[in-house]
């Protein structure tokens, strides 16, 4: 059989590298409010030429993500506390929402990823690796938030995770104290093995509530510094 009748799968593009990239980044923490993006940093960070990675970032910016700069830069806003509670009013309704309706269709093995995913979590807060909690943390959510089978709403989510992920950096070193327990998450494993739709949502609720009201603590601080 003649090879012409096949194209190579083409490689991935550069662009959507960047993007993804800097979408986990942003969703796990690990860029903090008002990190500056410098293009050709990036770039060289990444091995590749400044085109791809310019291409990313802007797109980023047009989504709201990103703000750009001059001299080819761009920046990790720094929400308000107006801003940040506003989206996690958001978050209640749109997480809460996929957290209800994964709870009768969770599988044992989604829970059982879940589980090792919140044991590795609490290690990484025991061990004070912030970027390893963090990215455990979204691990553990997103497990969720996809057993929802609800595509569209899991781009919400990741949308406004986009937005909020680096406030996520307040988190610590505040929440270090819990290491062995998280009783949020500890509610929500036994509501989703109960298949309890609502107290799965309800958990969800709180785990919201309580870490926006350590991130808002520390933006309404930075507000009254720079008042």
């Amino acid at each position: 059989m003649s090879t012409t009748l096949f194209t190579a799968a083409p490689r991935k593009s550069l662009v959507t590298h960047v993007e993804d990239e800097l979408r986990a980044a942003l969703i796990e923490g690990r860029l903090a409010p008002g990190t500056r993006l410098v293009t050709k940093d990036l770039a060289a960070s990444l091995g590749m030429s400044i085109t791809p990675v310019r291409e990313a970032l802007v797109r980023f910016a047009a989504s709201g993500v990103l703000t750009a700069e001059p001299a080819q830069s761009f920046r990790v806003p720094q929400l308000t506390v107006a801003q940040y509670s506003e989206i996690a009013q958001i978050r209640k309704a749109v997480e809460g929402l996929a957290a209800f309706n994964a709870a009768p269709r969770i599988t044992a093995q989604e829970l059982g990823e879940m589980e090792q995913l919140l044991k590795r979590y609490l290690a990484a807060k025991a061990g004070s690796d912030t970027h390893q909690a963090l990215t455990l943390n979204k691990d553990f959510r997103f497990v969720l938030y996809r057993a929802a089978g609800m595509p569209t709403l899991l781009g919400v989510i990741e949308m406004l995770w986009l937005k909020v992920g680096p406030g996520f950096n307040y988190l610590y070193p505040e929440e270090r104290a819990a290491i062995d327990t998280h009783g949020n998450y500890n509610d929500l494993m036994a509501a989703l093995r109960a298949g309890d739709a609502e107290q799965a949502r309800v958990a969800i609720d709180h785990a919201i509530d309580d870490g926006a009201a350590i991130v808002l603590a520390a933006l309404a601080k930075r507000e009254a510094l720079q008042a």
